[in-house]
């Protein structure tokens, strides 16, 4: 099982340099970045050719990326576009990089004058039958060329999406029985929303279909207010969590992720530490 460090831990503009070298000194097998580059630093093309060289210098590492295609909600014009780009993208970065699985997004679904954190009115909670259509069409032709590419696509269950819960990921998948696209599952996530499944229930729901996997923890009081925390603080089970995947991860990677302010670095240190511990605990690989 390979252990990714996601960008979320050490993220800005002329830092690229700084988070390989962090997930190298602290064990990790690669990087989850960003499909597309949002710092004044450097253009797109730049951040393109600065993960060549960053490939170059660490061969061994795995680079994957999160990225969207808004086809829930998105202008056929828009979607059109979008997904061409995405497409390009899924190339480049099989050729250059090696990349061997995606985390993806289908577009936000956030209800009007209802506020993003009530995440069960927004996402699948707001989701109608057409919703589920357009995903499931676009999905089919990004899994139509990531199975060409030898890749996988992972949609990751995040609030204020489509495949925010395992039920509804559920259906989308059933949708589309298609080998090159699954589920990156996300429980940090999951929790935060008054329908989330546990831990048990989501792997009874999603078996066989998680491809991918974001580690985080956090503490959360009655869905509403919540801290993200380290990994050992054990909020979230993720002893269990490492057990499930342990049989049950199609690519054989997670990322670890820390979407907090703060010191990213020493959080990479200590949640690299915890994980290696559970690894040689349940005696993965």
């Amino acid at each position: 099982m390979k252990v990714l460090l996601h960008v979320n831990y050490y993220e800005g503009a002329n830092k690229l340099d700084e988070l390989f070298r962090i997930a190298d000194k602290f064990g990790y097998d690669g990087v989850e970045l960003r499909w597309k580059y949002k710092f004044d630093d450097m253009n797109q093309q730049e951040y393109q050719n600065k993960l060549i060289d960053l490939k170059s210098q660490y061969p061994d590492f795995e680079i994957t990326f999160g990225g969207a295609v808004d086809f829930c909600r998105g202008k056929e014009d828009e979607v059109k576009a979008e997904t061409a780009d995405y497409l390009e993208f899924l190339e480049w970065s099989k050729r250059g990089l090696d990349t061997k699985v995606m985390n993806f997004f289908t577009g936000a679904l956030v209800a009007e004058n209802v506020d993003y954190s009530l995440f069960h009115l927004n996402g699948s909670g707001m989701a109608d039958e057409d919703d589920y259509e357009r995903a499931a069409a676009g999905l089919k032709i990004v899994g139509d060329k990531a199975a060409e590419l030898d890749m996988l696509i992972s949609l990751e269950t995040h609030n204020g999406y489509l495949h925010d819960l395992a039920k509804p990921c559920k259906k989308l998948m059933d949708m589309i029985p298609h080998d090159a696209i699954g589920i990156n599952w996300d429980q940090g996530n999951i929790l935060l929303n008054e329908n989330g499944e546990s831990i048990d229930q989501v792997f009874d729901i999603l078996d066989g279909k998680i491809y991918y996997a974001h580690l985080k923890n956090v503490l959360v009081y009655q869905h509403k207010l919540y801290l993200v925390t380290q990994l050992e603080q054990g909020h979230i089970d993720t002893m269990l969590a490492m057990k499930k995947l342990k049989t049950n991860l199609k690519s054989g990677m997670l990322a670890v992720e820390y979407p907090a302010p703060g010191d990213g670095i020493i959080a990479a240190k200590r949640d690299m530490e915890y994980v290696k511990y559970i690894k040689d605990w349940l005696e993965i690989d």
